[in-house]
């Protein structure tokens, strides 16, 4: 069964953001000590380019990040955190197998859109197969040029956007809110996006305006931007995803997808209507 979600207005997206910061800085060397743990393992196949290492890389992601929110939980509950923190979904016995098949979906997911990729890029990787040192490279660059497909280009973007947003809620949704039909959290995934596009939107575009601003530092404040949105995003899990009492229930328009909800972002960060 899916679970219910709510609906926010787009002034929703900052306070999420504001709530991340909220919590990040409470234990702010801890939380960058984690995104950076991220990093690595996400990093460490192009180190080790072993198809066993990447495999293993790709499945360890969703309970590491899963770890990260669950730091998250850890001090809304007044308790400390710690990095090891970050890995104890891998001790969480009857949550692992699920977080498992979502690394399985995820990967197979990876794999169909690199397969999407080589085929519509194909041209621009035969030009650059069959570059030598001896060829010019505006030469080689005005091919290149030439075999770029704009409409190749937005066809993956789209690919690439919808799988984001398919794994973005469905991965809280089964470790905590045990959902174990994968396909049915990544459907309710796409729900939440679809019916949270305003706030989720002007979340995501403060981040990207972010991420611009710290292009010219090589984006090295990143290691401090990033915790505090993965903070604020788990943060908007929580709002999305809360419980509703009876009243709530009553003014709701019956079809799971609630109503815009005035909440207030307390000391630990969390919604509480």
């Amino acid at each position: 069964m899916s679970a219910e979600f709510r609906t926010f207005k787009a002034g929703f997206g900052v306070n999420w953001l504001k709530a991340g910061w909220v919590i990040f800085k409470t234990q702010p060397m801890t939380f960058m000590m984690m995104y950076i743990f991220l990093v690595v393992v996400g990093l460490f196949p192009f180190v080790l380019p072993n198809p066993i290492v990447q495999m293993a890389c790709a499945l360890a992601g969703p309970f590491l990040t899963v770890g990260f929110y669950n730091a998250v939980v850890s001090l809304q509950s007044g308790k400390k955190i710690m990095l090891a923190d970050i890995l104890k979904p891998f001790s969480a016995k009857g949550r692992r197998l699920n977080l498992f098949r979502l690394g399985l979906y995820q990967l197979g997911v990876a794999l169909i859109l690199g397969v999407v990729m080589s085929l519509l890029f194909e041209p621009i990787t035969t030009a650059l197969q069959n570059h030598n040192p001896e060829q010019d490279m505006n030469l080689v660059m005005a091919e290149i040029a030439a075999a770029i497909s704009f409409s190749d280009i937005a066809i993956f973007i789209i690919l690439q956007s919808l799988a984001m947003m398919a794994f973005a809620y469905a991965l809280p949704l089964v470790y905590f809110k045990k959902q174990a039909n994968i396909l049915a959290a990544m459907k309710q995934s796409l729900k939440v996006f679809y019916y949270n596009m305003a706030p989720l939107s002007v979340f995501g575009g403060i981040v990207a305006l972010m991420f611009i601003a710290s292009a010219p530092l090589s984006l090295i404040p990143l290691i401090f931007v990033m915790p505090i949105v993965y903070i604020g995003f788990f943060i908007s899990f929580q709002a999305i995803f809360a419980t509703q009492d009876a009243s709530d229930d009553e003014n709701s328009s019956g079809n799971g997808d609630k109503g815009p909800e005035q909440e207030q972002v307390g000391q630990t960060g969390r919604f509480d209507a």
